[in-house]
């Protein structure tokens, strides 16, 4: 029998078109008659065409203010309490989800989750990252109770922006990389590991075989097979890796790298995925795999992904820049200390010095933003008349 700790994922899940449409019977089933809904404004705008009528059940709306902050958190936990909430629903992207997680999960209220992106696996995930008011990272914690159902609707999510897509892919790879090295030392007799490791090796396989033609397939309106694969493996395969991989899953390098760049007011607004995606870089650097740095620059340049520092605007050349980025990846409770041997800071700077000089020789990368640019198709189904009960009750100002 194995021992290894897991957190294998949502309690039911539906993936697929018309997964929302589950939502009504699932709802009655647990017999949920009050929900908190939490979502923002334009992930309401992408998701209320598809919602289904939700007959006798009262809707609590309490918008959200952008962040998976301690603050907001706490505001829509007092709502829940003080409107008798039954249950949570998370419409929207990562910060949606995780602040969904963090407000049902204490007080033992089943949460159920509808991603409007694939930007993220936070709609599988036991995972809620916070942050502050001024996008800083803060930390995560892991939830012991898993989210009781995920509603992963293609016709919600592919007329999202193609920045956050590249976003989700960039997290997605980080899943292989980041992960490699433990599911390698880790023991071939313990069944779930083993299968978070193959989760994981499918991320870099997917990623590498079809990532940009999956981009380019939806910057052109064309929900394609290569789009689908890699849409569900953002969520559902990315998400598994930590599920099963239990320790072994954990991110180590890159993510550290990534929230250590969002210390810079010059890239508190990009992307997660942007920022972790130069991690991935730095780990494959600190790990000497100079050859898929070069696979990887091909790719990162279709995606509009960064390659060097000054893609990201800071200068390698700013001691006090690599220093920061040092001192705040190599923390004592960051996960960069998973690696076998682990980076001191002094070695983390150069690393860095190290593949700032290898890649000074690229052109700079027009990185992947949001919004993105409208796209030249339109969406490729019929939009169903959304539920009176699906409009906002509260006339408190939502934003993402």
């Amino acid at each position: 029998m194995t021992r290894a700790r897991v957190r294998p994922g949502p309690a039911i899940v539906h993936s697929g078109i018309g997964a929302i449409d589950e939502l009504p019977e699932l709802l009655h089933r647990d017999g949920i008659t009050r929900v908190l809904r939490v979502h923002g404004a334009r992930a309401h705008r992408a998701a209320a065409p598809f919602l289904p009528h939700l007959n006798a059940i009262e809707i609590i709306d309490a918008g959200f203010t952008s962040e998976c902050s301690p603050a907001e958190i706490t505001r829509l936990r007092e709502v829940a309490t003080s409107r008798g909430a039954e249950a949570v629903l998370g419409v929207g992207g990562g910060k949606v989800l995780d602040t969904a997680k963090a407000v049902g999960h204490p007080l033992a209220l089943p949460v159920y989750l509808a991603p409007t992106l694939v930007s993220t696996c936070s709609g599988w995930s036991a995972v809620s990252v916070y942050y502050d008011e001024e996008h800083r990272h803060l930390g995560h914690e892991i939830w012991e109770t898993p989210t009781r159902g995920l509603l992963l609707d293609p016709r919600i999510v592919f007329d999202s922006p193609v920045a956050l897509f590249v976003s989700g892919i960039a997290d997605t790879i980080a899943k292989h990389v980041e992960t490699r090295a433990a599911f390698d030392r880790a023991d071939a007799a313990d069944t779930l590991t083993a299968f978070g490791g193959l989760a994981a090796a499918r991320c870099g396989e997917l990623v590498s075989r079809h990532g940009i033609v999956a981009v380019d397939d939806m910057r052109r309106g064309v929900r394609s097979d290569a789009w689908t694969m890699l849409a569900e493996a953002c969520v559902i395969t990315a998400g598994l890796v930590g599920a099963l991989g239990a320790e072994a899953g954990s991110a180590t390098a890159a993510h550290p790298i990534g929230d250590a760049l969002s210390a810079f007011a010059q890239t508190r607004d990009l992307l997660h995925g942007v920022k972790v995606a130069y991690g991935i870089l730095v780990q494959l650097a600190y790990e000497r795999r100079w050859e898929e740095i070069d696979r990887m620059n091909e790719l990162y340049a279709a995606l509009g992904l960064p390659r060097s520092l000054a893609d990201l605007g800071l200068s390698a050349e700013d001691p006090v820049t690599l220093g920061t980025i040092a001192e705040i990846a190599t923390g004592a409770h960051s996960s960069v200390h998973l690696l076998d041997p682990s980076p001191s800071a002094a070695e983390l700077i150069a690393t860095l010095h190290a593949l700032e000089d290898r890649q000074s020789r690229l052109d700079s990368v027009v990185l992947a933003h949001h919004p993105s640019p409208p796209l030249k198709g339109t969406s490729p189904w019929p939009k169903s008349k959304a539920s009176p009960s699906t409009t906002p009750r509260s006339s408190r100002p939502t934003s993402a």
